[in-house]
């Protein structure tokens, strides 16, 4: 059985989604959806008709009589009003992301039925299966302890802190359209998992969400893969044998990517699994990958559950899709708590948070350096900025990890590219490049388009190779 790509429904595309502050920071897009436009649009056309109308003397000639009043107007009543909403929107964007860090989990001892509490009260994110009886207690996992991060972060108050990770809400019976657990990967995941968890909580019918449960599984082990791959790549100071064993896994890696088909669904999990040896002898490599891929006494591990997804992606690739609304509803009732199993279990993304960075400045008083970044997590398109001061330089325009050691880069495994098609910038993951010269074949996260990049395709190659004994 092969791995085939992700294919779109054949569903008609949606209409355009509203984009808040998309056009000139201020207004949303589209813009005859915004009622902020219309109030600025029609003040500046009322005062326009008004001021040539009136008969009052002025020494001013009409026409800039007229210009100087629609300034005046449409920035006092249009701009400003829009300007304060703009504030009021990241107000309101920062205490949502913060909201869920003063959450705690359930009491010592309470039973599974604790789980049934609402998404605003997160509970542990031990898995149960639908069969336990209510009365036995949940298996609690000792937490870690917390470690202060030697970075000092600028704005205290950001959202994303390595140093107190959230865990994912506990499995539920609710549809996926209300799932609990859904709910929290929209808001904590990086981006590209938490937009596909959008897209299929959104989708109208069985079918669509059948085809987004499959995309969201293969975008969830795509990320955990490149998440562990640029933390493993940007490991120092380690021991021989840890490093050695880091640069075999990145090995297998490049040469799936070097490979005639590209990295597919089944490369991603089979690189996972391949990882287990790794964190089980070096399991602080990294933060979080161990409990992932080890399963416990009541739910299977992160590369069952990708895999029991995969196999289903093949079955829909060779032909044996549901043919009918009610066939489709009974496969995703099947496949979708093996999706929700698996965000719980790749709770450790939520502790990495995915950084891209905008500018980068040196300070030489404290020879420091001031790093401005977008914070790519969750699923809303306008991603939040945040300030760091970290004692080393980063690039700019690149997607970076926020590890407890210090920022690590993703590329060349993600990257902010240009999609000609999209005809604006998305995130693109790696799926192939050549082996001796050429560029690198990335596909967006978002709609699977092809965007290739010469640069990145030289960072592939430069990956380590395989070494010989």
């Amino acid at each position: 059985m092969t791995d085939a790509p992700r294919v779109p429904p054949s569903a008609p595309p949606a209409p355009r989604s509203k984009r808040r502050n998309a056009v000139l920071a201020l207004y949303d897009s589209p813009l005859y959806r915004d009622w902020a436009f219309w109030m600025t649009a029609g003040w500046g056309l009322i005062t326009a008709v008004a001021i040539p109308a009136g008969d009052q003397p002025s020494s001013l000639p009409v026409w800039l009589d007229t210009l100087l009043a629609v300034l005046t107007f449409v920035i006092l009543f249009g701009v400003f009003p829009t300007w304060l909403r703009l504030l009021i929107r990241r107000w309101l964007a920062r205490r949502r992301r913060r909201q869920p860090q003063s959450f705690a989990g359930p009491s010592p001892g309470s039973g599974d039925g604790a789980a049934a509490e609402s998404a605003q009260r997160p509970t542990s994110p031990d898995v149960l299966p639908p069969s336990q009886p209510s009365s036995q207690p949940a298996h609690r996992q000792p937490s870690s302890p917390q470690t202060p991060s030697p970075h000092q972060h600028r704005a205290p108050a950001q959202p994303h802190s390595v140093q107190q990770p959230v865990p994912l809400t506990k499995y539920g019976t609710e549809p996926l359209s209300s799932s609990a657990v859904l709910a929290d990967a929209r808001r904590m995941m990086p981006h590209p998992v938490a937009r596909a968890i959008r897209t299929l909580q959104q989708a109208n019918t069985s079918k669509e969400q059948y085809e987004a449960v499959l995309d969201a599984a293969e975008i969830l082990a795509i990320s955990a893969s490149v998440t562990a791959a640029a933390v493993l790549q940007g490991k120092t100071g380690g021991s021989v044998e840890s490093d050695e064993s880091g640069r075999r896994s990145l090995s297998t890696l490049r040469s799936a990517l070097l490979a005639r088909g590209g990295a597919t669904f089944g490369t991603w999990t089979n690189w996972l699994e391949a990882l287990r040896l790794f964190v089980a002898s070096h399991p602080g490599a990294v933060p979080g990958l161990s409990e992932a891929l080890y399963g416990d006494a009541h739910a299977a591990d992160l590369v069952d559950q990708l895999n029991a997804l995969r196999t289903e992606r093949n079955r829909a690739a060779h032909g044996d899709r549901p043919q009918s609304a009610g066939e489709a509803t009974l496969r995703v009732t099947e496949i979708g708590p093996h999706l929700e199993q698996a965000l719980i279990k790749a709770k450790f993304l939520t502790q990495l948070p995915w950084l891209l960075t905008i500018s980068c400045s040196y300070q030489p008083r404290s020879h420091t350096f001031d790093v401005v970044a977008h914070d790519v997590m969750g699923d809303h398109p306008d991603f939040e900025r945040c300030e760091f001061t970290w004692p080393n330089p980063v690039a700019t325009d690149v997607f970076y990890i926020l590890n407890p050691e210090g920022p690590v880069s993703l590329s060349p495994f993600v990257a902010s590219l240009f999609c000609p098609q999209c005809q604006q910038m998305e995130v693109c993951y790696a799926t192939r490049t050549t082996k001796n010269s050429g560029p690198a074949a990335l596909k967006s996260f978002a709609r699977g388009h092809t965007v290739h990049s010469a640069d990145l395709g030289d960072e592939i190659r430069s990956l380590p190779q395989g070494t010989t004994r």
